[in-house]
């Protein structure tokens, strides 16, 4: 199970403290958190720019369910939120 996370930061926030910090978090069932874009722009602010990432969650033996899935990115929001000063964007 796939879900994007589109997070604005700070311009000097690099993606490898993205990863460190979801992968810190040892989320359940947690596969790969990979780069989709990043994008920079008016909409962003001066200063900001906006990240995409796509956290993959897979589990070895059952189909996960959405309630799992949502729970742990919700945590990986609150982190970025409160390590990096990510302001989440709605998809």
């Amino acid at each position: 199970t796939d879900r994007d996370v589109s997070a604005i930061v700070g311009e000097g926030v690099a993606w490898a403290s993205i990863v460190s910090c979801v992968e810190g978090l040892r989320l359940p069932n947690l596969e790969s958190v990979a780069h989709v874009v990043t994008y920079r722009g008016k909409q962003t602010g001066a200063g900001k720019k906006s990240v995409s990432a796509r956290l993959v969650f897979r589990a070895p033996d059952r189909t996960l369910t959405g309630d799992e899935v949502d729970a742990s990115v919700a945590k990986a929001i609150s982190a970025l939120q409160a390590s990096l000063g990510a302001e989440i964007r709605s998809a």
